[in-house]
């Protein structure tokens, strides 16, 4: 009797027990699924450590996944979940799903995890959240905001102004940030400018080359060796043609179609020099053509960018670039590169290698043929610019001298005055010495002294400024007293006097001492004198 009253003490227990666990058990939802493979931690750090360990999360998983609703499960499996515990093995695989996210729970005095099933909203890779077309966003609770800032109220302003093909569509990139579109600004502005002033250098109304005397080159070829281009130039692919007077270096084009008889134009370049100084004239002379504007800056050693031909006087030695519908510009830019190399072959008649022309005197008659080859006898700007210009002698330098005009008060009539601005030349015994061409550059006066050359080589060659030089044989003696001097005769016998070696002795000349015997002008200051008188007329 005792026995069966324990037994049932035990069993009313024990159901009262079990019914306390069913009470206190909560709803497992079928999205739920309660694992008992998880150890109890002995402290919360160990809880928390063992959360994260537990918890995975796969975006691409999940996005390839369909989501689960929590009330999708059928009736019996509901029911089947939530009284059968989770084996270990499906707990480790539930854990490793995408869709799953571990978290352990405490029930009834131990710690068990609860996986619990994740649906992300699905994405397409690269695109961006759906957008009404209004602009705004779902907010968090899944509806569309119906008031407009004021920000997308100036927006919907400024595209409703735009025409039908520029409004936004929809999942356009957004627009560019203010710094953007401030770097955007300034490299457009960069490129005009830089479009701008390459074509106001094109379109100048005349280019200076830099000096002949500047371009002297370390070697010069052996004159009776046989020539080699690519020793000199290398780096290009040369092809050799001959005209009457010119050997041609052609670069080897790589792309497009070169100009066609720039022989002709070289040709034509050298009968200008033949009518006006002839007895200047020489031998062949070497000329290299690059395919275009950039090999001839690239290769070209002495090439300035606004160079369109370079001379080496003491090589014997033009180089141009090919520009095809430009063949009166190569012409000019030729006639004055060539004038340098026969002046320079005169000159230095002894070979030695170094320039020997005055400088006033060889670019100024570089000037006169360039302006000669623009137009025959109408001339070109340079010629304009004498016709214009109201270029004086300067008062402040009307000192008077012996030999000038201002001994006798006649200084100040001797200018030639013209409307504008004067351009005051500068004293000519002051513009002769050499290095007066550096001085000027450095006062940023180069075009002005460019332009009293010319004036001053224009008024001995041609004083009457006709299409002839009236005065051509005076000019070439006086070029030859500079070049070679005189040869000197015994006063007595009236016989040249030779060197021990038995060659003929020359006298040596000065610019002043050929101006008189050539000219008669007494003194530099009488020859400017005369200027004067002729420019005024």
């Amino acid at each position: 009797m005792k026995k069966t009253c324990l037994l049932a003490v035990f069993c009313l227990l024990g159901s009262n027990a079990w019914a306390q666990r069913q009470l206190a058990a909560p709803e497992v939802s079928p999205s739920i699924r309660v694992s008992t493979a998880v150890e109890a931690p002995k402290s919360n750090i160990d809880l928390l450590k063992q959360s994260l360990s537990s918890s995975t999360v796969s975006g691409v998983a999940a996005a390839s996944a369909p989501a689960v609703p929590a009330n999708s499960a059928p009736a019996d499996k509901q029911s089947s979940s939530s009284s059968k515990p989770m084996p270990a093995g499906a707990a480790k695989s539930a854990a490793s799903s995408s869709t799953t996210l571990d978290m352990p729970l405490e029930m009834g005095g131990t710690v068990q995890s609860v996986q619990t099933t994740v649906a992300p909203a699905a994405k397409k890779p690269g695109k961006t959240p759906a957008v009404s077309k209004s602009g705004k966003q779902p907010s968090a609770g899944g509806k569309t905001s119906t008031k407009p800032t004021e920000l997308e109220k100036d927006i919907e302003k400024s595209n409703a102004l735009l025409p039908a093909s520029s409004q936004p569509k929809e999942g356009d990139a957004p627009a560019q940030t203010a710094e953007e579109a401030a770097a955007d600004a300034e490299l457009e502005y960069a490129v005009k400018m830089l479009e701008k002033s390459k074509e106001a250098l094109q379109t100048a109304a005349r280019k200076i080359p830099p000096s002949a005397a500047q371009n002297r080159p370390a070697t010069v070829p052996a004159p009776n060796k046989k020539f080699n281009p690519n020793a000199y130039r290398p780096g290009v692919t040369w092809t050799l043609s001959k005209s009457t007077h010119f050997d041609i270096y052609t670069q080897k084009r790589s792309s497009g179609i070169s100009s066609s008889n720039m022989s002709m134009t070289f040709e034509s370049a050298y009968q200008t020099l033949r009518r006006f100084i002839p007895w200047m004239m020489s031998g062949r002379v070497r000329v290299f053509v690059y395919q275009d504007y950039q090999s001839y800056l690239r290769h070209e050693p002495n090439a300035k960018a606004w160079t369109r031909a370079l001379a080496y006087p003491t090589r014997g030695e033009i180089v141009v670039y090919d520009e095809p519908g430009k063949t009166q510009e190569l012409k000019e830019v030729f006639t004055h590169e060539l004038t340098h190399i026969f002046t320079q072959q005169f000159f230095d008649s002894h070979k030695t290698g170094r320039i020997m022309t005055p400088t006033w005197l060889d670019e100024g008659l570089a000037v006169l043929m360039e302006d000669q080859a623009y137009n025959g006898s109408k001339g070109g700007p340079w010629n304009n610019d004498f016709k214009t210009l109201n270029f004086q002698r300067d008062p402040s330098t009307e000192v008077a001298t012996f030999g000038s005009s201002s001994m006798f008060g006649s200084a100040k009539k001797l200018t030639a005055k013209r409307a504008g601005k004067p351009l005051y030349f500068t004293p000519f015994a002051e513009f002769m010495e050499e290095g007066s061409l550096s001085a000027a550059e450095g006062r940023d006066k180069t075009q002005d002294w460019y332009f009293q050359a010319y004036t001053m080589v224009r008024f001995l060659l041609n004083p009457a400024g006709g299409a002839s030089p009236s005065n051509r044989m005076q000019f070439e003696q006086f070029t030859r007293l500079l070049s070679q001097g005189e040869a000197v005769r015994n006063p007595s016998t009236g016989f040249l006097v030779k060197d021990s070696r038995g060659k003929t002795v020359y006298q040596p000349y000065s610019v002043e001492k050929a101006l008189g015997r050539a000219y008669r002008y007494s003194t530099i200051a009488n020859f400017e004198d005369n200027f004067w008188r002729w420019a005024g007329k």
